[in-house]
């Protein structure tokens, strides 16, 4: 479990990118009172597809309401919001973005029987050990 505190460690291309985007948004609000709120989307799809996104799955709904509060927080600051609903199981710790006042509604539950039945990923797959998913796969590599 990890909050927006924790130090980030970027394990692909992709996550170095979003980190980046971070600090200049942490910049912007350091240097000239810029609010930005950073959201860090697990999987918004219909349904999860699959056991990762079991834990990583936020509903259409959920992302709208998430995006409302964002929009309408009376002091955004620069705040970073991890993107999921109400799942069973839990990677992130929303605690840190609390004043945004965000309450998902929907979870992840009505798609567990379908992801089980398929194949788990190998132990060592970068997919299952990392929470970048499958972006780990894509490199650097040497």
């Amino acid at each position: 479990m990890i909050d927006a505190n924790c130090v980030k460690r970027p394990d692909s291309y992709y996550g170095l990118s979003k980190s980046y985007g971070e600090d200049l948004s942490r910049f912007y609000f350091d240097r000239y009172g810029v609010e930005t709120a950073c959201i860090r989307i697990g999987s918004s799809f219909p349904e999860a597809k699959d056991r990762r996104m079991l834990v990583t799955w936020m509903s259409y709904r959920d992302l709208t309401e998430l995006i409302r509060c964002c929009l309408f927080a009376p002091q955004l600051r620069h705040t970073i919001v991890y993107g999921m609903s109400d799942n069973r199981d839990k990677w992130w710790d929303n605690s840190c973005a609390a004043h945004l006042g965000f309450k998902p509604q929907d979870n992840s539950e009505p798609f567990r029987a379908k992801a089980e039945s398929l194949p788990p990923l190998a132990q060592d797959d970068p997919a299952r050990v990392y929470q970048g998913g499958g972006f780990v796969k894509m490199g650097p590599f040497e």
